[in-house]
């Protein structure tokens, strides 16, 4: 008897101790928006409550405590264990996309966990189960029931499990057949195993389509003048030069789309297909500042792939900061070559100079060397180019 209540005390503590990393998790994790973090939060607070109960009630028979404070530590610990196991069925059912709001089946759990707390409570004080270890129990209609409601919380839970079968994965199926079918400390602590991993991975979830979203809106942004200079040329342009007009539209045109088809790009993309973008932005601000923006490419080797908007954006970045209208034309020079660590694509300009305080106006420069990082594992390097002007720099590894 002594061996086991020491092993009911270890699973109790082992089921405290998961709860409270439970409540850690959910207070990290605090982001999240698919998981119920209501539900989870509940159901690690009842798991360490009833902890504590046992606990405290394993305390008060090893320091022989009075009949009186046994019998309330009892019937405290009879009222709240249906609780995790009410919280885990409702979590189970969320799992398998039920509404709880108008769950028939979760009046029904909370009809059976009230009959087993009621009943189980009347047969602690009738005498019809032990308090102490040396009451001899008795059968009677209280204790009848408190199984009964017991083994009937089983069979629904199973039943409801099989017929749910497919609307959970593997992991979810295991844990929750163990969960409806272990002890209640077990039982707690498979629950909460289950949880803090179905938490983790929402969190990792979200922390992803965050990311994912946050890719989409730079995709998505565009300086405004540089649209309200483009109409303007054009404006311009219609009355004394119409067929250049009519390129600097056919240029802007290309320049748009390629920026809305990034948005529905998950990976990366062949480098002619950015190289193509980045020569119709430079052709549209070649048309609104004739004379000041000369542009060099150099670019034999070109068999290789980049995350959409990321050449583009870093050549913006060089009209922004290095073109003075009252200054000598800045000269672009976009280039790539064989190294031996990789291919290697540049941007060179001739403009102020290397400011590091500086971000690319529509696109973080954090963001475009996570891109790369992520897609195709490529660095930025962004400094000082000889002679005056700035050089940035892509390295693509070579593979293998």
């Amino acid at each position: 008897m002594l061996a086991l209540a020491g092993y009911a005390d270890l699973l109790d503590v082992s089921a405290l101790l998961f709860g409270t990393f439970g409540l850690v998790l959910i207070s990290i994790a605090w982001d999240v928006d698919r998981m119920p973090r209501e539900l989870c939060a509940a159901i690690f607070a009842s798991t360490i409550g009833s902890s504590i109960l046992h606990l405290l009630q394993s305390f008060a028979l090893s320091a022989e405590g009075s009949y009186g404070q046994v019998q309330a530590l009892a019937l405290a610990k009879m009222l709240t264990t249906p609780l995790p196991s009410l919280l885990v069925f409702a979590y189970f059912l969320w799992c398998a996309g039920d509404d709880l709001r108008t769950s028939a089946l979760l009046r029904i759990e909370c009809a059976l966990c009230a009959l087993m707390a009621v009943s189980g409570c009347l047969a602690l004080l009738d005498g019809q189960m032990s308090v102490m270890p040396e009451d001899t129990p008795r059968m009677g209609i209280w204790a009848t029931l408190c199984f009964a409601s017991i083994i009937a919380l089983a069979a629904l839970s199973l039943v409801m499990l099989s017929r749910r079968w497919g609307r959970v994965t593997v992991l979810q199926r295991i844990l929750f057949m163990g969960c409806f079918l272990a002890p209640a400390n077990i039982q707690i602590i498979l629950v909460e195993v289950l949880v803090s991993y179905d938490l983790i991975q929402a969190y990792v979830d979200q922390r992803e389509r965050n990311r994912a979203a946050q890719s989409r809106i730079a995709v998505l942004q565009m300086r405004p003048h540089f649209i309200h200079n483009t109409l303007t040329s054009i404006y311009y342009l219609c009355t004394k030069d119409p067929q250049a007009a009519q390129q600097v539209i056919r240029d802007f045109s290309s320049y748009l789309q390629a920026n809305f088809t990034a948005i529905a790009a998950e990976e990366a993309i062949p480098f002619t297909k950015e190289l193509e973008h980045t020569r119709a932005y430079l052709a549209v601000e070649q048309a609104s500042h004739a004379g000041m923006l000369q542009v060099d490419f150099d670019t034999p080797v070109d068999c290789f792939r980049l995350p959409p908007l990321t050449l583009q954006p870093i050549v913006e970045n060089a009209v922004k900061h290095g073109l003075d209208p009252d200054g000598e034309p800045l000269r672009i020079s976009v280039s790539t070559r064989e190294t031996p660590e990789g291919i290697l694509v540049a941007v060179e300009d001739t403009g102020s100079g290397y400011a590091p305080e500086e971000d690319v106006p529509s696109f973080a420069l954090d963001n475009i060397r996570e891109r790369l990082w992520e897609k195709c594992g490529s660095t930025l390097a962004i400094g000082p180019r000889d002679g005056g002007g700035t050089r940035a720099t892509i390295l693509i590894p070579r593979k293998g």
